[in-house]
């Protein structure tokens, strides 16, 4: 992030700290507690990070957001150390959309270097059909 948005968001939240109503006596709001509790688990599950076995390979997953014009997007990222130099990317504004298309963007630049055959993509997709119709 630049410095300069950093030290808006400083001086903002500084601003707003100043002009929020001051408790009158320390006690402990409990649902207080559990809300602010329930937005910082919210936010750390913008972030993602896995391992999958794809097509006989481990491969890595990762997700993280980021903030383009005042809006949130998510980049993806799709590699498979190992087997080959390849790393799918994406950018999109849905959490699981980002990780999709990245993985997309792998199986794309693969298929064009011809580290995947369409055989292999056409036994996936048929394996994919049979598991959902069982």
């Amino acid at each position: 992030m630049r410095v300069s948005v950093l030290t808006g968001l400083c001086v903002a939240a500084v601003v707003l700290c100043l002009y929020l109503p001051q408790p009158c006596e320390a006690q402990w709001d409990m649902p207080l507690v559990v809300a602010v509790v329930s937005k910082l688990a919210k936010l750390t599950r913008m972030w993602y990070r896995d391992s999958v076995n794809f097509m006989g390979h481990v491969c890595h997953i990762k997700r993280s957001p980021t903030v383009r014009k005042f809006k949130l997007y998510y980049k993806g990222r799709f590699w498979c150390p190992g087997w080959t130099p390849i790393t799918g990317t994406s950018l999109t504004k849905g959490r699981t959309s980002s990780v999709r298309e990245a993985t997309r963007s792998y199986v794309y630049q693969a298929f064009t270097r011809g580290f995947i055959h369409e055989e292999a993509i056409n036994s996936g997709s048929e394996a994919k059909d049979a598991e959902r119709r069982n």
